[in-house]
């Protein structure tokens, strides 16, 4: 494989990994109003008209949008640190990128972008999660039906300082009660905040 070739794919990984983990709301798409803050189309490819909009909604920019909601409707698919281990996971599969080239891309990456990979945050010690009341950050499903059940800012509770049930790629998972619904919801550090 040339250099030329290699370069291009370390390219497309970089730009691959960026937009799958960027929030909705930070995507030039959202800007130009082709996006809602969900990732929902408002705009069809062949609605655009202007050069702003073409160069947001490309053929790539719909492939990683399309993954992107298909993550997001898998449990915990919505964080940080799912995102990226979904691409990773692609990229290692489907190209022939070293080891190392991948590393170089998330060092990149992480350099770029607000928010790291760690995603403990301060009511989680010791893998612990507090008791108390938590609020939403993502949609989230019920383990009965599958249903989405439970949106951004709603409440969630925990009732006593409880490890994780347990752990998708390497992140804790935490039982907690919808207080709408009364039901159970499983999610991780990153679906939640105080």
């Amino acid at each position: 494989m040339g250099v030329i070739s290699r370069t291009a794919d370390l390219f497309y990984a970089f730009r691959f990994l960026k937009l799958l983990v960027t929030s909705w709301n930070k995507m030039g798409a959202y800007e130009q109003g082709i996006i809602d803050e969900n990732g929902k189309n408002l705009k069809k490819a062949k609605e655009l008209t202007t050069p702003a909009e073409k160069e947001v909604y490309t053929v790539f920019h719909r492939l990683v949008f399309n993954l992107k909601r298909l993550l997001n409707k898998v449990p915990f698919g919505k964080s940080k640190l799912a995102s990226y281990a979904a691409a990773l996971f692609l990229i290692k599969e489907n190209s022939e990128l070293t080891e190392e080239e991948i590393r170089e891309v998330l060092e990149e990456i992480l350099d770029d972008l607000d928010e790291s990979l760690d995603e403990s945050v301060f009511f989680i010690k010791d893998e612990v999660i507090n008791p108390g009341k938590y609020i939403l950050t993502s949609e989230m499903a019920s383990n009965k039906t599958g249903e989405i059940i439970a949106f951004p800012g709603q409440e969630v509770v925990v009732t006593f300082h409880s490890k994780p049930i347990s752990y998708i790629f390497n992140t804790g998972i935490y039982e907690v009660t919808h207080l709408l619904t009364n039901q159970k919801l499983y999610v991780s550090s990153g679906d939640i905040k105080k």
